[in-house]
């Protein structure tokens, strides 16, 4: 039992974690880059923070979070050249905390930005503490004086000219690292053209996941000059180029990363099916986009991506989602068996649970998520909880997600008085919210969280079931 639920978690961490490439070195002329490749579900709601400095005593910086200024950071830079972003990785076990104390001043990430001059300045803090909410990550910092480190749950790896990280602990050695496909290209580039913004352009964009989880943006430092570049959604023609003390000359604000990109194609895409989503609305804006086919295929999955499991717009879904499967065979990172679960989905938030079921027992390589979904629409999903909504019985489709769980949808069936989903958990609480015909409803029957981060990154209430 114990094995099958790490098992479990293993595949959850797969299935939620962001991803990203973390590469950090020294060019030719001693000025130091940093590059992160920001992986996810696409989102158009991404924020760059700007917050000066407040006295003497403290350096002005800016961070990255998804859906709202307040979420989560998820990666940032200071007016002093010190750079951080964070890799997910695995389950693992932390042995830095042992024989160090908690962070006692507040998140140690924003004190990293307030107050460090450098890498090593940083990394002394490590002789005495460690971060509470650290969690399954690992830390990639550099300076502008040359000084690169991970910082990882087992050690710390330091460096000094040239540094690569990506969702696997640098702890590891050989197949750990083999089987990451964009470590060894960030690799073999690095050795081949150096560091420079030209190259590390270039190991963006060919380790860009381009698959049901998505470069969501790329953000590339020169931390000597404190020049910045944003590239958006695996658009790496268009950037938007700026200093980070030009930005700490405006004052505090939050910028909407979307707003520097007004061309960008698959924003454009999002816009126009807004308030009509029609499948020829769609074809006429690929004829007159001027787009190759693989951009063609970029731009409806990233839109796809970001209507079905970022704004739960099920509607704009279902109309992109078979146009976009007639360009997927040009994308060879696409895998089947996750294509076949994700139409399974679509169809299910339509009501059509019988070509769902279709769908899946077609799969030629099932996953834990096709059983899982197959068991869910048939009924035959053992069950230990039931979730019930009154009411809606004009309805489609009922869906509940569960906080946690960004892209695996359960499906309700419907009942005389309303609809009935019975699942099985070991948790012992659930926070979730249904989806009927795509709009979001709380149960009044339950209790209700106020202002829950949700996959997006803004704040939602959600229902809570104790068990």
């Amino acid at each position: 039992m114990r094995t099958s639920l790490l098992l479990l978690l293993l595949l959850l961490w797969r299935l939620v974690a962001p991803a990203c490439t973390i590469v950090s070195g020294t060019d030719r002329r001693g000025q130091t880059w940093a590059m992160n490749n920001e992986d996810f579900f696409h989102t158009a709601s991404n924020y760059v923070n700007v917050f000066p400095a407040t006295d003497k005593n403290s350096l002005g910086y800016i961070t990255f979070t998804y859906g709202s200024p307040e979420s989560g950071i998820q990666g940032g830079a200071n007016e002093a050249g010190v750079f951080f972003d964070i890799n997910a990785l695995p389950p693992q076990k932390d042995k830095l905390r042992h024989g160090r104390q908690p962070f006692p001043h507040g998140s140690m990430l924003v004190y990293l930005l307030q107050h460090c001059q450098s890498v090593p300045q940083f990394l002394a803090l490590w002789d005495t503490y460690y971060m509470p909410d650290m969690g399954d990550v690992q830390l990639h910092i550099a300076d502008r004086q040359g000084n690169l480190a991970v910082i990882a749950p087992d050690t710390i790896v330091r460096a000094t000219q040239q540094l690569t990280s990506t969702n696997f602990n640098v702890c590891e050695t050989g197949p750990a690292k083999q089987t990451c496909w964009r470590y060894p290209i960030a690799q073999r580039l690095l050795a081949t053209q150096g560091v420079s913004q030209q190259s590390l352009v270039q190991i963006a964009q060919e380790t860009s996941e381009r698959e049901f989880t998505t470069t969501v943006y790329t953000n590339i430092h020169n931390l000597t000059t404190g020049d910045i570049w944003f590239y958006l959604a695996e658009d790496y023609r268009t950037a938007w180029h700026t200093n980070i003390h030009t930005l700490l000359q405006q004052g505090k604000k939050n910028i909407l990363l979307a707003s520097q990109f007004p061309q960008n194609a698959s924003l454009t895409l999002t816009k126009l099916l807004h308030n009509q989503p029609r499948t020829d609305l769609v074809e006429q804006f690929l004829r007159t986009s001027r787009l190759s086919d693989q951009e063609k295929e970029s731009v409806l999955r990233l839109t796809f991506l970001n209507c079905f499991y970022i704004e739960k717009d099920f509607a704009q879904a279902s109309v992109l989602f078979p146009i976009w499967e007639r360009y997927m065979g040009v994308n060879p990172r696409l895998d089947s068996t996750e294509v076949q679960f994700t139409k399974a989905e679509v169809l299910a938030t339509q009501g059509r649970y019988q070509a769902a079921v279709q769908t899946l027992q077609t799969v030629k390589k099932p996953s834990w998520k096709t059983a899982a979904l197959l068991r869910n629409l048939l009924k035959q999903e053992p069950d230990n909880v039931s979730l019930a909504l009154a009411g809606f019985l004009q309805a489609k489709a009922v869906a509940v997600e569960f906080k946690g769980e960004y892209n695996f949808l359960r499906f309700l069936q419907k009942t005389p008085k309303g609809w009935l989903l019975r699942m099985k958990t070991d948790r012992p609480e659930l926070k979730y919210c249904y989806y009927v015909d795509g709009k979001r409803v709380l149960s009044q029957s339950q209790p209700v969280l106020p202002h829950q981060e949700t996959v997006k990154g803004d704040f939602a209430p959600f229902n809570l079931l104790k068990l």
